[in-house]
């Protein structure tokens, strides 16, 4: 992405973000199932918002149907209420609402712990990072509307590589940050140099992160690069676990869980079965005489490296065109993919019917 694409793509994603009221969750009150009332205003929301809403005030998905089957909208309504006057809340001071004015209708909600950060104070903050630390766009990341905020990768003027394994080299040195309203994150990311494989792979790991844009906070993130640990401690971390996953078979769950991975994405599941053939597995090992409901999973070797399943998905996350170029599915789904790889890995010596 060259500096001019990058400034359009900045100026359509500041001019496209939707209003934004903040209430806190006394000020939130539960009219009905899918509606609230704030000052005053009834305002109708999204079910999905419904659900995160919900779940700010300790509320689970399967808590709200039994509620609902039992007593009714009149029901989720008071125990919202209830929950909400009682200071329940978790993970929020106050929440913002995002309103789409076509439809009237909430369509986001962030959890706001200190204050909100507004939009082109990122960018401004994002300007001064490239300036002083010789950083260029490289990807733009967005979801609908910017409900889900932006994600953008920068790439050093100055780059460093790492090989640590034939083949398998990365540029270790970029960077990345998330916004949204309540708050900004910044990690590092490596860009894998085999195309093939999925070109970019970010740390899960976040490195910083702010739920205010004051000036010491932008002090502290302006300076990341200055440490070694930026880089260092999580490429270490990454390339110790390529190397295990390039010896280590996947287990059945391990591929489970990729697969339901790529569901969770909205990948098809005729595609997610043939990224990550969980159920071809399960019927493998049926017709071996293994019904793998009396073996657990993880003790279940499936046919392929972890380092084959952990490039099946980072190579779908980069090649797809399911999902346009600047789908923010595509850098979940390569940290999603990289959390696997940083996890302990399930095989060690276990029932194998594939040797």
């Amino acid at each position: 992405m060259d500096n001019q694409t990058y400034l359009e793509r900045r100026d359509s994603f500041i001019a496209a973000q939707l209003p934004f009221c903040t209430v806190t969750p006394q000020e939130l009150i539960s009219t009905g199932e899918h509606t609230y009332e704030v000052n005053g205003l009834e305002l109708a929301v999204e079910p999905e918002v419904c659900r995160l809403l919900d779940s700010y005030l300790g509320l689970s998905k399967h808590q709200t149907k039994a509620v609902s089957e039992t007593f009714g909208g009149s029901g989720i309504r008071d125990l919202r209420n209830y929950l909400a006057l009682s200071n329940s809340i978790e993970r929020a001071g106050k929440i913002a609402l995002l309103a789409n004015p076509d439809t009237r209708t909430v369509v986001g909600a962030t959890p706001i712990k200190k204050e909100a950060i507004p939009v082109t104070s990122f960018f401004d903050f994002l300007e001064m990072f490239m300036n002083e630390n010789d950083y260029a766009p490289e990807q733009f990341y967005t979801s609908e509307f910017g409900a889900g905020g932006v994600t953008v990768s920068l790439r050093p003027q100055h780059t460093v590589y790492d090989e640590f394994a034939p083949g398998d080299e990365f540029i270790s040195n970029g960077v990345w940050f998330r916004w949204n309203l309540g708050e900004v994150e910044a990690g590092n990311y490596y860009m894998r140099l085999i195309c093939t494989n999925g070109q970019m792979a970010r740390v899960n790991d976040k490195t910083a992160r702010t739920n205010q844009l004051d000036a010491s906070s932008m002090r502290n993130m302006l300076s990341l690069p200055q440490y070694d640990g930026f880089t260092k401690t999580n490429l270490e971390k990454v390339k110790n676990n390529a190397l295990l996953a390039m010896q280590t078979d996947a287990s059945v769950g391990e591929v489970q869980m990729a697969n339901r991975l790529l569901k969770r994405y909205g990948v098809d599941e005729s595609v997610a079965d043939e990224i990550a053939p969980y159920h071809q597995l399960l019927t493998s090992y049926a017709a071996a005489g293994y019904h793998l409901e009396h073996f657990p999973l993880a003790m279940s070797h499936s046919d392929m490296r972890m380092w084959e399943l952990f490039n099946r998905l980072t190579a779908y996350a980069t090649h797809t065109t399911d999902w346009e170029a600047d789908d923010n599915r595509r850098s979940g789904l390569m940290m999603e993919s990289l959390r696997m790889l940083n996890r302990p890995r399930d095989i060690q010596r276990y029932v194998n019917i594939f040797q």
